[in-house]
């Protein structure tokens, strides 16, 4: 959610004279873009029944955590495959969907350093670690339930290969090629003899920053090639509606993805990548911005149901000085950086913005998004805590942990916050300094009034675009969810209103010390509506350091371990802090915070939306 009003605002003000004069569109528009859906369809379907399905075993038989490989292609294909098009948004009567294709993913790793995970528990993997982690993830992010069946279907297959090992017959049935490192001489020569001596045609090939020249030189997407560059890119800019300037966008958004060191942007950039040249893939299908690739019609058709439905909303936040400054900030940002983008609705938070994106998004749904709330890995419960089967109230007091409330834990330290955070996995949710945790029971402090529900008020730090700290609160409903294996005690579903759009979280407990100096939590989460899936883990504690009796070569780091793989993640996919080290917790923001104490009193028994319309008020009078 913490990027959807800056995109919703930077898509509307900066394509608003783009947009206007599509009313003039004809049908013809439609008819041809229908047109080529159809026969996109018909390519689609040709091709799975063409493509012999397979689960293909890791290339190094030792490696457990491989799956199999997303296709990639040498000889790109210029059929109407290359670029699918479906009508699945349409108010039209007419849906046009090609069939879910499997996809293949290959990822090939070379010994440069990788500069992974510097701000984790354990930094510097080998990009070997690296491939294998993010081969097993990526079928996490594309699931399907074949009609009949209660089981989700991996879309893509995903594996990893050393270079050293790689040979022609890797690349066969591969669609997409991710290269991790290959810089050296020997393995950069080894990788243009594969390529040249593979008859597959790949759809793309992808390489990571350290990555040599030679390496970088062969990467791809669909019609666009790095080493055509200067020819091409006359030619994109020249018609940026054509398949060939489409391809020259994804790559160079796969580019911007892979230049950070996070599992999340890594993958993604290759869902992207997936879901434009090979397969629809649902959690990167929703779009609230204009685009060439939407294609001329459905941009209009998304403008008029903005201005039929929200016009007022729309002309309040245009008008609205605070807002209009908001909005020549996000046009100076990439909109993909989504905490970048919160420091700017944090800076310039308006009551218009608010209404805006609750009447564009929530209410009428102008672009007809719906991201799913991942359902993969399956993350287990936890069983047992203080040596007890856990309970409705154990679940209860694992979350609440160290508050100070008559329904905490004997062990709880009495603090005003339940948990600190330590790490995360996720750089938009995760990434914000001095996170305060607070959970406490529905019905005004009587459990008994909701049974087992709670409230939690996060309370983070945000740095402002004129280099100030602000703490920012929210308010979440949180109420029992029956868990996959059929318990709902430590399974949770957690709903916000936070600026205008719902989200909804799912929540695991995964592990906590009997002591509760620790705990692990898992999330799965989407604000449907905008678009956005997320997904990651969090290491807590009294204190947001890292505990103490889970140093290095310790049982108890192990067990923290054992914890976060049970989510699919390492403890190099973390950042927020090391074993001896706190970035969320450094001095930079504890003197500042000593000086401004967060706002931890609970927000209490009050509903989501009315206690927004307190803080809209508040806001009202102090402007």
């Amino acid at each position: 959610v913490k990027s959807t009003q800056s995109a919703l605002l930077h898509s509307t003000m900066k394509n608003l004279p783009f947009l206007l004069p599509l009313w003039l569109l004809s049908y013809s528009s439609m008819l041809g873009e229908i047109s080529e859906a159809f026969s996109v369809s018909v390519g689609l379907q040709t091709r799975r029944r063409r493509r012999r399905r397979r689960r293909v075993t890791p290339s190094n038989p030792s490696s457990a955590l491989s799956t199999t490989p997303p296709s990639l292609i040498i000889h790109h294909a210029t059929t109407a495959i290359d670029t699918p098009f479906f009508i699945d948004e349409a108010s039209s009567s007419t849906q046009i969907r090609p069939s879910l294709a499997e996809a293949n993913v290959l990822f090939v790793s070379g010994s440069a350093p990788s500069d992974y995970g510097l701000t984790s528990p354990e930094p510097n993997p080998t990009w070997s670690q690296v491939a294998l982690q993010l081969a097993k993830r990526l079928p996490n992010f594309a699931q399907r339930v074949e009609e009949g069946s209660d089981e989700d279907e991996d879309i893509i297959d995903s594996r990893a290969v050393e270079i050293d090992q790689l040979t022609s017959q890797d690349l066969d049935n591969v669609d997409i090629l991710v290269v991790l490192g290959v810089a050296v001489s020997n393995e950069e020569d080894k990788l243009t003899r594969v390529l040249t001596e593979s008859n597959n045609e790949l759809r793309a090939i992808l390489c990571d920053p350290t990555c040599g020249d030679v390496a970088q030189a062969q990467q791809f997407a669909g019609s666009y090639r790095v080493s055509d560059n200067g020819l091409l890119q006359a030619i994109g800019s020249l018609f940026p509606w054509s398949k060939l300037a489409s391809h020259q966008r994804l790559l160079e958004k796969t580019e911007l993805l892979l230049a950070r060191k996070s599992s999340e942007d890594y993958l993604f950039a290759i869902l992207f990548a997936l879901h434009s040249l090979v397969t629809p893939i649902a959690v990167v299908a929703s779009d609230i911005n204009p685009s060439w690739e939407k294609g001329i019609w459905r941009n209009a058709q998304e403008f008029k149901t903005m201005v039929d439905c929200c016009g007022p909303q729309i002309q309040a936040a245009i008008t609205d000085p605070q807002s209009k400054q908001a909005i020549d900030q996000l046009n100076a940002l990439d909109l993909r950086d989504q905490v970048g983008s919160y420091r700017v609705i944090v800076s310039n938070e308006t009551p218009q913005l608010e209404d805006f994106t609750l009447c564009i998004l929530q209410q009428n749904n102008c672009f007809r998004c719906n991201s799913p709330i991942l359902t993969k890995p399956k993350v287990p419960l936890m069983e047992t805590w203080q040596g007890k089967p856990v309970d409705a109230l154990a679940a209860k007091q694992i979350l609440m942990g160290h508050l100070k409330h008559e329904e905490a834990a004997a062990c709880s330290q009495q603090h005003p916050w339940s948990w600190k955070i330590v790490v995360g996995a996720n750089p938009a949710y995760d990434a914000f300094p001095q996170q305060h945790q607070i959970f406490y029971p529905s019905g005004n402090g009587n459990s008994k009034k909701l049974g087992n529900a709670l409230w939690y008020d996060p309370v983070f730090c945000v740095e402002t675009l004129q280099g100030g700290l602000v703490w920012c609160k929210r308010h979440y409903r949180c109420t029992p969810r029956k868990h996959w294996s059929g318990r709902t005690t430590g399974a949770w579903t957690l709903t916000t209103l936070d600026n205008g759009m719902v989200s909804e979280e799912h929540w695991t407990t995964v592990d906590a010390a009997d002591d509760l100096s620790w705990a692990v939590l898992h999330y799965s989460g989407a604000a449907k509506r905008a678009g956005q899936s997320y997904v990651g883990a969090l290491l807590c504690t009294a204190d947001g350091l890292w505990p103490a009796t889970a140093k290095a070569s310790t049982l108890e780091l192990e067990r923290i371990r054992a914890a976060f793989r049970k989510c699919d993640l390492e403890l190099w996919e973390l950042f927020g802090g090391s074993t001896t080290e706190s970035f969320m917790w450094s001095s930079q923001f504890t003197e500042w915070a000593k000086q401004n104490p967060p706002p931890l009193e609970p927000i209490g028994d009050i509903s989501i939306t009315a206690w927004r319309k307190r803080e809209r008020e508040t806001q009202e009078q102090q402007r």
